[in-house]
């Protein structure tokens, strides 16, 4: 798959996904992980909101993050890089009712954007519910393991 195959690939694997588990190391070693809401997807640069003085931004800043997200049959698994940012017009670009309830303000400066830069990932995609009971229905008749789509979305 070309580069610009990958990256339509994982744009359609993430448009419906809002929410994704967000893992982390904390500085003691163990794996963390957090749902979080993409606010935006810019080519392999997933951007959120948080806050500077949380574990995202702490464990995250800098370091290899990684974000995964299930829906349905398919599920994704992205590795990159985390940086804070603390763009205060961006914020506000991306800033809305969600972010007020949970976070209040844009211009708090504890409130901080979030990018993750992708550089890799895989999805394995075994369809809809309906095609996966088949396909295991299909299994245990003939012994084969079901089909589905598995594939690198490295960028």
């Amino acid at each position: 798959m070309h580069h610009d195959e990958k990256q339509a690939k994982l744009d359609d694997l993430i448009k419906d996904n809002a929410t994704v588990m967000f893992t982390t190391i904390d500085p003691h070693g163990a794996i963390v992980s957090r749902p979080m809401t993409v606010q935006e997807v810019r080519g392999s640069v997933l951007t959120f909101v948080t806050q500077a003085d949380n574990d995202v931004a702490r464990d995250g800043d800098a370091k290899t993050v990684n974000l995964t997200l299930a829906d349905g049959g398919t599920y994704v698994s992205l590795s990159g890089t985390g940086r804070v940012e603390h763009d205060l017009a961006k914020k506000r670009e991306l800033w809305n009712r969600i972010n007020e309830a949970f976070a209040g303000d844009p211009e708090d400066p504890n409130n901080v954007i979030f990018e993750v830069t992708v550089d890799g990932g895989e999805y394995w995609d075994s369809g809809n519910a309906v095609a996966q009971l088949v396909g295991i229905a299909k299994a245990a008749v003939t012994g084969e393991a079901p089909t589905g789509k598995h594939g690198d979305v490295t960028p």
